[in-house]
């Protein structure tokens, strides 16, 4: 029996190197490709959809770059940081979407994450903040990133930057130009496959055509877009509310209001008692920045904001001090 077992399996090795050798002979496995545009990639996770690539981009275009200069090893708009937290430090990692990564900002020293960590050193507050935003993220891709990415680093308190946009999908059509560049190659995304049994060709060959023939890639598109197209809040703040149980972190909601003209005359409150609810229920702290908005524009000439939804310097700035003060004062330990 033994002998028949190892002959069968022999033969069952050579059969597939055989295989293997005749798809890599008539070139009919898919090739692998890196799908990428500008600074973003397809991620892995298909609930997180993209995700930023390392990249330092000097241009002048900014359509799907959103910013120039370096981003970090990880592709996000912030500097290095070490994965082993210091002694002493309190790390902050903060979630969110074009508006924490800064866009339309030309520093990243000018964006909030990068101005708080100074603030509460200023309050006897030795902090570390980390950025993992990125734009066009909603609620269900900022949470699948810390879970991928952000609890490596152990936070003490994950800074959720909510935005009004945040119950749909808002990104410029970055994840439906990036899935249809793999449709039209015809090939494999390299970041959404087995990095070792990719190598194969037979592996590509039964997986991206053999079995693909059942499918319809336009459905499968479509899908894909689905995860990420959906209202996720409620579901998400419940899953980040079992994340912080679990790995004994603080999270504090900022909602970032639309900056209409006179804040007077604002007619998105319904939107800011939803949020507010959900930080109830799960036990978040909540800084909503709408009434510090409206004291920073009364108080300076100089415009809080580019665009309806996005702050300018002065706005980043109004931003990290409301925060930092929340922070200091109600979360941080004395």
């Amino acid at each position: 029996m033994r002998q028949k077992l190892g002959l069968a399996l022999a033969a069952g090795l050579l059969s597939l190197v055989a295989a293997e050798l005749l798809i890599r002979l008539l070139g009919a496995a898919p090739q692998v490709y890196i799908i990428r545009k500008g600074r973003f990639q397809l991620s892995p996770n298909p609930k997180i959809g993209y995700e930023p690539a390392p990249l330092v981009y000097q241009g002048k275009e900014l359509s799907f770059y959103d910013f120039q200069g370096a981003s970090n090893s990880l592709g996000y708009r912030d500097v290095e940081h070490a994965v082993a937290k210091p002694p002493g430090v309190y790390r902050i990692v903060v979630l969110g979407d074009s508006i924490a990564a800064g866009l339309r900002v030309e520093r990243f020293a000018d964006t909030f994450p990068a101005l708080l960590g100074p603030l509460l050193a200023a309050k006897g507050l030795k902090a570390e903040v980390i950025s993992f935003a990125v734009s066009g993220y909603n609620t269900q891709q900022e949470v699948e990133t810390l879970k991928a990415k952000g609890l490596a680093y152990q936070p003490d308190l994950v800074l959720l930057a909510y935005s009004l946009g945040n119950r749909g999908r808002l990104d410029g059509e970055i994840m439906r130009t990036l899935l249809n560049e793999e449709q039209e190659r015809r090939g494999v995304s390299g970041v959404r496959v087995n990095p070792i049994l990719v190598k194969s060709a037979l592996y590509r060959f039964v997986r991206f055509r053999v079995l693909a023939l059942k499918r319809v890639p336009q459905t499968d598109a479509r899908s894909d877009l689905d995860l990420v197209s959906r209202d996720t809040v409620a579901e998400y703040f419940g899953e980040l509310a079992a994340l912080s149980r679990q790995h004994r972190f603080a999270v504090l909601v900022a909602v970032f209001p639309r900056f209409v003209r006179s804040f007077g005359y604002y007619r998105f409150g319904e939107q800011h008692a939803f949020v507010r609810e959900l930080a109830r229920r799960n036990g978040f702290h909540l800084a909503d920045l709408l009434a510090p908005y409206a004291r920073c524009r009364a108080a300076a000439s100089e415009p809080i904001s580019v665009d309806t939804f996005h702050p300018s310097v002065y706005g980043h700035r109004c931003a990290a001090e409301a925060l930092a003060a929340v922070i200091a004062s109600d979360i941080a330990p004395k």
